[in-house]
Formats: C-alpha cells, sequence, structure tokens
C-alpha cells in the first residue's frame, strides 16, 4: 500500500504516524517545507491521481489541512481524533484521508486512531447512495 503523508511540523507525533504507517507500506511524504494549504492539497492529489491509496495530512488541529485537501476533487478527508471516529469516517464515509492534529493528539493516540482509519472495514454497502451523492458534489451537482 502506498500512503501519502503530509504534515507542517515535525514533532513526536507525526513521527509515531510515520512509523505507523511505514509498517502498511510505503509512505511517500509531500508538500515538505510548504505551507499547510499546499501540503493538504498536495496529499489530495496524490491520492486521486493514484499516487497513493490513502492519505494522512496532519497540521496543528488538523483541520486546515483537512479542508485543503477536501477542495481535490475526489478526495474524502475526515478530521479524526479517536478511533471510533476514524473507523466511521472509512466505514460510512468511504474516506481516502485522514487528518490529524499533531499538537493536541497524544503519540498513542494519534497511532491509535491511524490504526482504527487502516483496519476499518470495506464501506458500507448501505451507504453506497449516499457516497455517490459525495463524488456528485465533485461536479457540482446538487444532492
Amino acid at each position: 500500500m502506498r500512503i501519502a503523508f503530509g504534515a507542517d511540523d515535525d514533532n513526536e507525533t507525526t513521527r509515531a504516524v510515520v512509523d505507523y504507517l511505514s509498517g502498511l507500506g510505503e509512505v511517500v511524504r509531500v508538500g515538505a517545507d510548504e505551507p499547510w494549504p499546499r501540503i493538504g492539497a498536495a496529499v489530495g492529489r496524490a491520492v486521486t491521481s493514484g499516487a497513493a491509496e490513502f492519505g494522512v495530512v496532519m497540521c496543528w488541529t488538523g483541520t486546515g489541512t483537512a479542508i485543503a485537501a477536501n477542495k481535490v476533487p475526489g478526495v474524502r478527508a475526515a478530521l479524526a481524533w479517536e478511533p471510533w471516529i476514524a473507523t466511521g469516517a472509512r466505514l460510512w464515509n468511504d474516506a481516502n484521508v485522514l487528518a490529524l492534529s499533531l499538537k493536541r493528539l497524544a503519540p498513542d493516540v494519534a497511532v491509535e486512531v491511524a490504526r482504527a482509519f487502516f483496519e476499518a472495514p470495506a464501506p458500507d454497502p448501505d451507504e453506497a447512495d449516499n457516497i455517490a451523492l459525495l463524488s456528485r458534489l465533485d461536479v457540482d451537482e446538487a444532492p
């Protein structure tokens, strides 16, 4: 598995997440030394272009990089701060980018959230119509 990763800071939490992701496959670092909007967008483009299967973005709150990633059509970035949210993002929303706070999550918690995201079951077939509606929003069609 290839995972695009971008963060606007390097600390114990980001390093713990990258170490975990490295155990899942190849981590492609994008947006190094760029401001967080460019980092989020670069990760989003890596996912939608097929250069990576999933993406992980991190900034102080995780919100900014999630917003930036979601500006890329085809990205479904979800901000998660605990495992249940991360699992639900994959299960019910077919999220393809995980956004995490690098300031408010302890390293072990950030890894636990990432693990929940990557170990979540396949998207719930009962949500297929809703996920399709999200995709239609990418081409400016109202649901």
